[in-house]
């Protein structure tokens, strides 16, 4: 269930993201505060799981402020806001495969010379391909 929740969130904020180049963020507060609310009904998730994987996006929110939005803030809330409702473990392996396809991409962009080395594009589409992928073929 929080799978297919987490997609359509992220499906949004990806389009968001795409096209405006920005995250709402009071709707990542509001399913972050939602899928924290349900756990706590369902009793399925522990705590402590919720807080680490909200926590990986707050490093991030640090990096964002670090290299002055190098990775944008959206970003860190975003992944923040799927850390509560996946929690820690499946939000890190959703992060480590969205770097991996953002990595592919910047490459291909580079090699074929549609992009500079400074340019930037928005990550959270890289992001719900990884919870895609990971959903549906349990990558």
């Amino acid at each position: 269930m929080f799978d297919l929740i987490t997609i359509i969130y992220l499906g949004i904020s990806a389009f968001s993201d795409f096209r405006r180049k920005q995250i709402w963020w009071p709707m990542a507060v509001l399913f972050m505060i939602l899928s924290i609310s349900l756990h706590f009904v369902m009793k399925d998730m522990q705590l402590w799981d919720m807080l680490a994987g909200i926590g990986l996006g707050l490093v991030l929110l640090v990096l964002s402020w670090v290299t002055r939005e190098a990775l944008g803030y959206g970003d860190g809330l975003t992944v923040a806001a799927c850390g509560a409702s996946l929690g820690f473990i499946m939000e890190l392996r959703i992060l480590f495969l969205a770097v991996i396809f953002a990595a592919v991409w910047s490459g291909i962009l580079l090699v074929f010379r549609k992009a500079g080395r400074k340019d930037s594009f928005p990550f959270v589409p890289f992001l719900l391909a990884a919870q895609i992928c990971i959903a549906v073929l349990d990558c």
